[in-house]
């Protein structure tokens, strides 16, 4: 049976328990971040029709290098124990992020790594040996979709090359593997009718190039004053969605799983299109953060967007940061219940943050199994 992405279970270990008890949930909390989405840069290889981070895109920036190789140290003393290198743009164009993975990995901080798959292979025993688990955003499964959702800047097709780089990468890696397919139809736009017949194919190459997982995701759009809601997809369109991502069951194996989105069962059966929250606090933004070369944000939902930005790291430390009057006055200012109406990822493990930490400040939570090595990209 597929798998529904789960990140509630994560809070259970008491590294993490252990954060939670410590973290003022309010924003006043000098305790820097468990994880950090970082964007080494804004440029990418790619030229995505309906990329959403195209603005960020297209104004540039990346970190520079001294500065870059400067943030493991930085982060390691503000109690940052998980990187993610993703985007904005490609990370893997940065030049130094080989060595920012090998500085992290000294320092005891995990690497997990979002890629389109393009360079791979310039990084590809680092990656192997540094990543806890690299997933490739694909969405397709055959040349013909891949240049279709995926084309190149220079125009030339890459659907071989990533694929290659997958395979390599596959036998000696020794972290996860993932394929990650995002639904599309015409609701996205018009550079392609629908993604939905590459699907098994995509299932089927993902477990043959050695993909430990495949996932499947739904799109999402901004509508009205909503910055991150489902997309509305035509009820022709998820009825066979449906029969399509039922099909995919077949291809598990004890080694190949099938991993739906924490937000698909919302968008295939069309409810639900909002998603109220119950508390005014976001435990989230105080366990992870963003970091990009423009500033940092309380998280991606709100990359680029002034009114949720921390602070610079290209002017202070994080630790520096975390602990300034401006991130606290972010912080009090975030309110989920009305500037997050949208599908958040996090919804689920901000209520049981909230529940945990009432139990433990109650004296009522359990303990946990200490001897489970204990996935850190809560």
């Amino acid at each position: 049976m597929p798998l529904e992405m789960n990140l509630t279970n994560k809070l259970q270990s008491p590294d993490v328990l252990s954060r939670i008890a410590s973290v003022d949930w309010s924003g006043k909390s000098e305790l820097g971040p468990y994880v950090v989405e970082l964007d080494p840069t804004a440029a990418c290889d790619m030229a995505c029709p309906g990329c959403i981070s195209e603005d960020i895109i297209n104004e540039g920036g990346r970190f520079e290098n001294n500065r870059f190789m400067a943030l493991p140290g930085e982060f390691q003393e503000a109690g940052v124990k998980a990187v993610i290198l993703i985007g904005g743009g490609e990370p893997l164009t940065h030049p130094k992020v080989g060595d920012f993975m090998g500085e992290c990995s000294l320092r005891d901080i995990e690497i997990g790594l979002t890629t389109n798959g393009t360079l791979i292979h310039k990084h590809l025993d680092i990656i192997a040996e540094k990543c806890s688990w690299t997933r490739v955003s694909m969405d397709a499964g055959t040349q013909k979709m891949f240049d279709l959702l995926r084309p190149t800047k220079k125009g030339v097709s890459a659907f071989t090359q990533v694929v290659s780089n997958m395979e390599s990468l596959a036998r000696i890696k020794h972290g996860l593997l993932g394929y990650s397919f995002l639904l599309q139809s015409p609701a996205d736009g018009q550079h392609v009718s629908s993604n939905l017949d590459d699907l098994y194919n995509a299932a089927k190459l993902a477990r043959e190039i050695g993909c430990d997982y495949f996932e499947v995701k739904p799109s999402y759009a901004w509508r009205g004053n909503i910055p991150h809601a489902l997309m509305i997809h035509s009820s022709e369109y998820l009825s066979r969605a449906k029969e399509m991502v039922e099909k995919l069951n077949t291809l598990e194996t004890g080694d190949f799983k099938i991993i739906h989105a924490i937000n698909l069962k919302y968008a295939l059966n069309r409810v639900q299109l909002e998603q109220p929250k119950n508390y005014n606090d976001c435990p989230s933004a105080q366990l992870r953060t963003l970091v990009t070369p423009k500033g940092v944000y309380v998280c991606p939902y709100w990359r680029g967007k002034d009114q949720f930005k921390l602070g610079d790291l290209n002017l202070m430390s994080l630790k520096e940061l975390w602990s300034s009057n401006r991130k606290f006055q972010v912080m009090e200012k975030l309110n989920p219940m009305t500037n997050c109406r949208f599908h958040c990822l996090r919804h689920e493990t901000n209520a049981e943050a909230i529940r945990i930490k009432h139990d433990l400040n109650s004296g009522f939570h359990k303990d946990t199994n200490t001897d489970v090595k204990w996935d850190r990209f809560i």
